[in-house]
């Protein structure tokens, strides 16, 4: 089976790379645009992180598309065939990874660190004693990612609480009860949009959100609101709707948003291709990928 690298941003060199040294006799083509459809048409198999519009149309032959990430909602493009399966990477040490993220961001709320890196600007020596942190905190999404994250701030000594859409409890219960809330959320339909103005109104004043799931989860226009008018004491997004930023994005100059540029955690190239090698052969003799999503749930 002929397999599509289209793995931008990341170089598809690097997979092709590291699949090769697990199975260097698989057929490898790395996307690029100038592939033609003759070059395209006996594709069956694409490891990829989005799927560019139009490009399902170019391939009458695929049976599978492999995600390099945990989430698969750029790969569930409208056009995609029903036939097609799709899989997705679960990667124990990633989760481990976020989870230590979300702890960090966490602390620095809980602990006030903001405060004495503006001091420590201002040349200010002034103590401001804090006791252990105990603060509540509420994970949207108990999937693999959302389980790491709990078990990173538990062991730390937050109080943690999880809901998904299937716990049975309201969302805004869970919101009301939290001083801090994570959004570890698989992005569908249901989801988009979820952490909007409604949403952190139900939040008690003075509590923080961290997001590490994707940015279309969160209206940032909303949280900008929200975080100027002092209802919440700010938010760490590793994620944002328009990924790279532009350099006008009104998110920068918030005080109390963090940024970072989606580095919470990533799988190396090495532990994808492991598991989409294995995938691949299973795919090849008949069974389902590893991993493999519900595309009506979209994970």
């Amino acid at each position: 089976m002929k397999i599509l690298l289209l793995t931008t941003p990341i170089p598809p060199s690097h997979f092709a790379d590291a699949i090769a040294a697990h199975a260097p006799e698989l057929s490898l083509l790395e996307y690029h645009d100038g592939l033609g459809d003759a070059e395209l048409a006996d594709v069956e198999v694409v490891l990829a992180w989005q799927l560019p519009a139009g490009i399902t149309a170019r391939l009458p032959r695929l049976k599978w598309v492999s995600a390099i990430a945990a989430g698969v909602d750029k790969l569930l493009v409208p056009d995609l065939p029903a036939g097609v399966a799709v899989s997705r990477i679960v990667d124990p040490d990633q989760g481990e990874g976020i989870g230590q993220y979300v702890a960090l961001m966490a602390l620095r709320h809980a602990r006030g660190l903001a405060r004495y890196e503006a001091q420590q600007r201002e040349r200010l020596w002034q103590r401001r004693p804090v006791a252990a942190v105990r603060s509540r905190v509420g994970v949207l999404g108990t999937g693999a990612m959302g389980g790491a994250i709990m078990s990173c701030l538990s062991a730390v000594g937050f109080a943690v609480r999880g809901w998904s859409r299937s716990s049975g409890t309201a969302l805004e219960a869970v919101l009301a009860a939290s001083d801090i809330v994570v959004c570890a959320l698989p992005l569908t339909d249901a989801t988009r949009g979820i952490l909007n103005a409604a949403r952190f109104v139900q939040m008690p004043a003075g509590s923080y959100l961290i997001n590490v799931a994707r940015g279309e989860h969160v209206v940032e226009a909303d949280l900008i609101a929200a975080v100027a008018a002092g209802h919440l004491a700010g938010a760490a997004l590793d994620v944002q709707c328009h990924e790279p930023m532009a350099a006008d994005d009104p998110l920068w100059a918030v005080p109390g948003i963090t940024v970072t540029p989606h580095i919470a955690a990533q799988s190396s190239p090495q532990t994808i291709a492991a598991q989409f090698v294995a995938s691949y052969r299973r795919v090849a003799a008949g069974q389902d990928p590893l991993n493999r999503v519900d595309r009506t749930r979209g994970y």
